[in-house]
């Protein structure tokens, strides 16, 4: 039987959920838009077919949500802290694939100030660029796959340039992945507990973790080496999914796994590699599981709607169907 059904049906019932909270002008949430809510609808709602609702975002965007800079907004806390370029970066993807160039271009020149020239890495902090700031695995990930996406394939591949430092600097890979690094102190190794939870990856762990982190930098690689043809590129996106491969069954439990599955996805549909569809059919299923009946799906250790949460699920579970009839 054809399991692609069954994530279709998924993804347009989150996609259904963000539409009855649009705003008629376009704006999300309605109640109060706020880049923290909207920045990932705009290829949620693409992905689903509705682009007359991402446009309406987008002309929202550009008359409300967006400086002469091109930083995106308003921001509440999460926006404007540590993922400050996580989140813009998501709103230049979904700009591109609508064709909206006006914002997607002053978007990148924003984001482009985030990059480390040294490193090639992106500071994961709004303006501090000093030597002990920190360069972040999601985030400068998803930064290398906006400048890809806008055609940026140097300032890309600098990203991937990073990534390949940063793995060659694990002390305990495959069982641990750090995940920060800067100029001052080179991989970070040592965090709060409070921090650890993201920054530290333990992959045969029976709690929560943060598995989004080979996820992202083995789904930005692998489009990395789709544009280039560059082998080592595809290498290192194999070797970042060696860790998920070796994870324990809380893995595919755990809602933080989209971000594999997608990558999964991608590396089945390049090296035609079973095992790759198999982890992410995997995955998909377990987020059918955790989606709500309403549509939505919550955040880490919630039962409440996230919008952040349903609008990434509804890509992945798009990325996941692509591949599901295979």
């Amino acid at each position: 039987m054809d399991p692609a059904p069954a994530f279709k049906q998924a993804r347009d019932r989150g996609c259904a959920f963000l539409l009855r909270h649009q705003g008629i002008r376009g704006e999300f949430p309605r109640s109060r838009p706020a880049l923290d809510d909207y920045y990932k609808a705009l290829t949620a709602f693409q992905v689903c077919g509705h682009n007359d609702a991402a446009n309406r975002l987008c002309q929202w965007i550009r008359t409300r949500g967006m400086t002469p800079e091109g930083d995106f907004g308003p921001k509440k806390e999460g926006a404007s802290g540590y993922s400050c370029a996580y989140y813009n970066a998501w709103v230049i993807l979904g700009a591109q694939r609508l064709g909206q160039f006006d914002l997607a271009t002053r978007g990148i020149h924003f984001l482009s100030g985030f990059q480390d020239e040294d490193t090639g890495g992106f500071f994961s902090d709004p303006t501090e660029r000093s030597l002990d700031t920190r360069q972040d695995l999601m985030v400068v990930s998803l930064c290398g796959l906006a400048c890809l996406a806008m055609g940026r394939t140097g300032q890309a591949c600098g990203a991937a340039g990073w990534l390949q430092n940063l793995m060659e600097a694990q002390p305990e890979f495959p069982h641990k992945l750090y995940t920060v690094f800067s100029r001052q102190d080179g991989l970070h190794t040592e965090f709060d507990p409070g921090e650890a939870i993201r920054h530290v990856v333990v992959a045969d762990s029976r709690t929560d973790q943060a598995f989004f982190n080979p996820g992202i930098a083995a789904g930005f690689l692998c489009r990395l080496f789709q544009a280039t043809l560059e082998k080592r590129w595809l290498d290192l996106a194999i070797e970042y999914m060696r860790f998920a491969e070796g994870a324990s069954d809380e893995l595919f439990r755990l809602i933080r796994a989209g971000k594999v599955g997608w990558a999964a996805s991608l590396l089945f549909r390049i090296t035609g590699e079973g095992k790759y569809r198999a982890m992410a059919l995997r995955i998909g299923d377990n987020l059918i599981r955790l989606q709500s009946r309403q549509g939505y799906w919550s955040g880490v250790g919630q039962q409440t709607p996230n919008f952040d949460s349903t609008a990434e699920r509804v890509v992945w579970m798009d990325e996941i169907a692509q591949v599901a009839g295979e």
